[in-house]
């Protein structure tokens, strides 16, 4: 094994020594933080399917058709300085 591949393993090896560690040391904590999490997971209201693909396709709509506008404003722009550029050869 190269070098890297032996410093990556032995820093993946020392965070998973401190997670391990600050598990076993905040087990107290960190139950009552799972506990608050399970009971605020079960008050999420979820929306229904017909208006989740509707939102879906909105989000959809709108980012193609914002990354179009992006797209003709880079084009456009490069285009003129380009053309300015030019001018002063």
């Amino acid at each position: 094994m190269s070098t890297p591949t032996i410093v990556w393993l032995i820093i993946a090896a020392v965070a998973l020594v401190a997670a391990v560690v600050l598990c076993i040391v905040f087990r107290k904590k960190l139950a009552k933080l799972l506990r608050v999490y399970r009971s605020e997971v079960k008050k999420i209201v979820w929306l229904p399917w017909p208006q989740t693909k509707k939102s879906t396709l909105l989000v959809l709509v709108v980012l193609a058709i914002s990354s179009a506008v992006i797209c003709l404003l880079d084009l456009g722009l490069s285009s003129g300085f380009l053309a300015i550029i030019n001018l002063f050869k």
